[in-house]
């Protein structure tokens, strides 16, 4: 086992050429690593009827994860070509409608076919 106090002997030029050989064996070690999992792999994959190529192709569908689109669509009460999305600014007719009393009909988002909003997939 070498000792840091044994390189204390070494010059400095010394110790770098050490430290270049020792790269090099590190990396033709990984080399020879990844040329055995990569043959193991070919190996198993030829058993079951694939190839690389295979599995090149197969690639998954990123996942986008959940698609949120929002919560309750508002609609006026006697023009159902009136609906508000509950986002950014209340539209005209909302707030009128709500200053003379009356109130928006409240459904979850998707349920109102004169909605814009669709479902997630």
């Amino acid at each position: 086992m070498i000792r840091a106090n044994m390189l204390d002997e070494f010059s400095d030029e010394d110790v770098q050429e050490v430290r270049v050989l020792c790269d090099k064996v590190l990396k033709a070690r990984d080399a020879d690593r990844k040329d055995k999992a990569l043959e193991q792999a070919r190996a198993t994959l030829a058993a079951a009827g694939l190839s690389l190529r295979d599995l090149a192709r197969a690639k998954a569908k990123p996942n986008r994860g959940l698609s949120y689109r929002g919560g309750h669509v508002y609609q006026h009460p006697t023009n159902k070509t009136l609906t508000w999305n509950a986002r950014g600014q209340k539209p005209t007719w909302l707030r009128e409608l709500e200053a003379s009393g009356g109130k928006a009909i409240e459904s979850p988002a998707g349920d109102n076919p004169s909605s814009t909003l669709r479902k997630a997939v």
